[in-house]
């Protein structure tokens, strides 16, 4: 496949990237997360190294990972200030972009299979890690232990509300605990009053 060879940016500097290499990325994306709701928080090394092979120029993963970053930047953007979307480029990056990162995508079918294990984190309203929450990762790994695609659903969870159910685990744990301790000394209590002085359970 031809791509446009790199032209001059508006600031004069040369573009590493032409407009034609920014359409082929964004088709990957598209291709690659299709399984996957958007917005899409990462974006697995396999996909990476598929969008290096797919261009004529060779880029390094930096370079392509650093310009999936400003595209999604510049969605962003975008979708803040539509009087930004000025030629036909835009409009078409934009509408690429949208089926990647717009919050208002059409639904797509669900996909067991998880990201990437080298996945390069997006960044956006969710989390990074999930070990931050220990107590709420182990419980929905014994309900659901052979999906993983709740992994990254829980991803694109604010930090502030996943901190908040992972500490209801805890809260529910320490009642369970406490419960535990209650019903041992129940149990002892009434094996006291059951056995009275007798000492055994055979009362001998």
């Amino acid at each position: 496949m031809s791509t446009t060879p790199p032209s001059t940016a508006p600031n004069g500097r040369s573009r590493v990237f032409s407009e034609s290499d920014e359409i082929q990325i964004l088709k990957c994306l598209i291709r690659d997360t299709k399984s996957i709701p958007p917005p899409i928080t990462t974006v697995g090394t396999s996909t990476i190294n598929r969008i290096i092979k797919r261009l004529d120029h060779r880029f390094t993963v930096s370079q392509i990972t650093d310009k999936i970053r400003r595209l999604r930047d510049k969605h962003h953007n975008h979708a803040r200030n539509r009087a930004l979307v000025r030629n036909h480029h835009d409009r078409r990056i934009f509408k690429l972009s949208k089926r990647i990162w717009g919050k208002k995508a059409t639904p797509r079918k669900k996909n067991s299979k998880s990201e990437d294990q080298g996945a390069i984190e997006m960044g956006g309203d969710g989390v990074e890690k999930l070990d931050k929450f220990p107590y709420l990762v182990a419980e929905f790994s014994k309900v659901l232990p052979d999906n993983e695609v709740w992994k990254q659903k829980m991803k694109r969870v604010e930090e502030e509300k996943l901190r908040k159910m992972d500490q209801e685990w805890v809260m529910l744990k320490v009642e369970e605990a406490k419960l535990v301790a209650k019903k041992a000394e129940l149990i002892q209590q009434q094996i006291m009053e059951v056995m009275g002085g007798n000492g055994s359970a055979n009362g001998v």
